[in-house]
């Protein structure tokens, strides 16, 4: 009978629920900050409005959670191998990503309340999913490969976090438009 070596893990799940749940409470108050018409106001030309990104956001969370319900397997290799470079991807904001299809806006305008609703049910789906299975497990899925549920969540939390960046952006853009 082989038995299997215990993978150190970096950071605990409670501190990374915990940061989590910070960087959503600062989604929420930024997405909560913009009025009615800034939300869809197009800040410059070829980007996302406020609710074009927070509709981004929720359907990436929702796609991750299902994901976090895929039967993985036991992890061989330490569960937070590919952190790093997760956080050094998406934390580098001067890069630019194409977003796959599935997870895109597809309206021009958003009614608010709708979009804040969305974007909380969202991130309770994602909180209940990584609350109810086992991180420790790897999966394949199409945008990242073999990856540990706890790598995808790390990424939820740094895809988060870029978005914050990009709405902060955004939301000075707006403001100043309203000011002129």
């Amino acid at each position: 009978m082989t038995t299997k070596k215990i993978i150190p893990i970096e950071i605990g799940t409670k501190e990374l629920f915990a940061s989590y749940d910070k960087t959503t409470t600062e989604l929420l108050q930024l997405v909560s900050s913009f009025s009615e018409k800034e939300i869809n106001t197009i800040p410059y030309e070829d980007n996302w409005t406020a609710a074009q990104v927070a509709t981004h956001i929720t359907k990436s969370n929702t796609s991750i959670a299902h994901a976090m319900h895929i039967e993985g397997k036991a992890v061989e290799r330490n569960a937070e191998e590919r952190v790093q470079e997760l956080k050094d991807m998406f934390l580098d904001f001067s890069s630019k990503f194409k977003s796959p299809e599935f997870i895109l806006p597809t309206q021009d305008t958003y009614q608010k309340e709708t979009v804040i609703e969305d974007l909380k049910k969202s991130i309770m789906q994602l909180k209940n999913a990584a609350d109810n299975v086992n991180l420790f497990q790897i999966i394949n899925v199409p945008a990242f490969g073999e990856i540990t549920k706890l790598e995808i969540f790390h990424f939820v939390l740094y895809h988060t976090q870029r978005h914050i960046h990009q709405l902060k952006n955004i939301f000075k853009i707006v403001k100043n438009e309203n000011v002129k």
